[in-house]
């Protein structure tokens, strides 16, 4: 799949499944008063519109590479020794991060972060969030091959870490 060929509806239905999520799990009635609450920069919606997004993400790699055996979600704060309070809003770190767990990395795989990324930022200007900035809406997927994983290396280490353990959302 090439960068010019990406179906943009796809992003388009996770969108619209993450406004959906968002909304059952903050109580709210539908899309429309989702949508009014992140117009009125509610911080919380977010957080959650972000994790339907990072679920649509993972699904969608999955299905499209072979090679991904895993999926997660984590918070770059966190994955550092600092340990000083984490800032407040707007995002200091990319909006969605998450760690792809492949047997082996592949551009073609990469060309397809980067399209699902382009996209995401697109769907998400239209949100409107008055306390977003450019980070809030960059998905940043890292890309961990067996070997990272196994010698614990680089954000390999991440996925069997004790202290910073992502959150699993996918899995083959």
């Amino acid at each position: 799949m090439s960068v010019s060929t990406f179906d943009t509806t796809i992003v388009t239905g996770m969108m619209e499944d993450a406004i959906e999520f968002s909304a059952k799990k903050m109580g709210l009635k539908g899309r429309d008063q989702t949508l009014e609450a992140l117009r009125c920069g509610d911080c919380s919606v977010c957080e959650y519109l972000r994790y339907g997004l990072a679920e649509g993400v993972a699904d969608y790699l999955g299905s499209v590479d072979d090679t991904v055996k895993a999926i997660y979600t984590y918070e770059p704060e966190y994955a550092t020794s600092v340990d000083d309070p984490l800032p407040g809003r707007p995002n200091l770190s990319p909006g969605i991060s998450m760690l792809a767990w492949v047997s082996r990395k592949s551009a073609a795989l990469s060309s397809v972060v980067t399209s699902l990324g382009s996209a995401l930022a697109e769907e998400f200007g239209r949100l409107a969030c008055p306390k977003a900035n450019a980070l809030c809406s960059m998905l940043d997927v890292k890309l961990v091959d067996d070997k990272e994983v196994q010698e614990r290396t680089g954000y390999g280490a991440l996925i069997g870490s004790l202290y910073v353990r992502p959150l699993e959302i996918w899995r083959r």
